[in-house]
C-alpha cells in the first residue's frame, strides 16, 4: 500500500482500515472459524521485502508506528498507544494464527518492521484485509508490493473467493493502494465505520479470485 493504516495509502503512507489494530468493530460479519494456519509462513518479494509471523522484537517498531498522528486519524488503535497495547496487539495476532481467524503479517523490509497487513477471516471463503505501514517506509511502493504478496496467498493457499476491503473516506492513500492491487472500489456508504464510538462514512472494495 502506499500509505498509513486501514486499508489504503493517505499522502504516500500507507493506510490501513480503521480495523486493523484493535479489535475489530465491524457488526454483522460472520466470522470463519477455520484450522490452525501453518506455523511457518514466509512471503518474499525480491532481496528486501518479507512478509512473516510478529515477533516479540517487533514490540518497538509497532509502538513507534503507532505514535503517527495518521495512524490515530484513520485506524481505531488506542490514543494514546501505549506500551501495554503493544502487548494486547502482538497476543491478539497469534491468537488468531493458532485459531485460523486471522492471518497477521509483519511487513518487515531489509530486516527492519515496517508495518502490518492481515486478512481476517468470515463465512463463505472471504475475507477483510487491512495494512498500514510505519512512516518511514512510506512512499517507495512497498505498501502495494507487500499488499499484492499478502493477497496472492489469500487466494492460492487459503482458496478465499473474494477479500473485502474498508477504509474511512478521505483515506486516500489506503483507496491508492486498494487500486493498485486490483480492487474494484464499490462505493461509499454512510456510518459504515465504528472509530472509537463514533460512525463514519466508509469506502467499500472488492477483489474477487476470478478477477486475477
Amino acid at each position: 500500500m502506499s500509505g498509513v493504516l486501514g486499508c489504503g495509502s493517505v499522502g504516500g503512507m500507507q493506510s490501513m482500515t480503521p480495523q486493523v489494530w484493535p479489535p475489530s468493530d465491524h457488526v454483522g460479519v460472520d466470522t470463519f472459524a477455520g484450522p490452525a494456519f501453518p506455523e511457518a509462513v514466509l512471503l518474499r518479494d525480491g532481496q528486501n521485502l518479507l512478509l512473516r509471523r510478529h515477533r516479540p522484537e517487533d514490540a518497538d517498531g509497532i509502538w513507534e508506528q503507532c505514535q503517527d498522528p495518521e495512524m490515530a486519524r484513520f485506524t481505531t488503535i488506542p490514543v494514546p498507544y501505549g506500551r501495554s497495547d503493544v502487548d494486547w496487539f502482538l497476543n491478539h495476532v497469534a491468537t488468531g494464527w493458532a485459531e485460523g481467524s486471522l492471518a497477521a503479517f509483519a511487513i518487515e523490509i531489509a530486516g527492519r518492521f515496517a508495518g502490518t497487513a492481515d486478512l481476517r477471516l468470515q463465512a463463505g471463503r472471504w475475507a477483510e484485509v487491512g495494512f498500514g505501514l510505519a512512516p518511514w517506509a512510506r512512499g517507495r511502493g512497498l505498501m502495494t508490493r507487500a499488499l499484492r504478496l499478502l493477497l496472492e496467498w489469500g487466494f492460492t493457499e487459503l482458496a478465499l473467493d473474494g477479500i473485502q476491503w474498508r477504509a474511512v473516506v478521505g483515506n486516500e492513500g489506503s483507496r491508492r493502494v486498494a487500486l493498485k492491487c486490483g480492487f474494484v472500489i464499490e462505493g461509499s456508504v454512510r456510518g459504515l465505520l465504528v472509530h472509537r464510538g463514533q460512525r463514519l462514512d466508509g469506502w467499500i472494495g472488492t477483489l474477487l479470485a476470478t478477477d486475477r
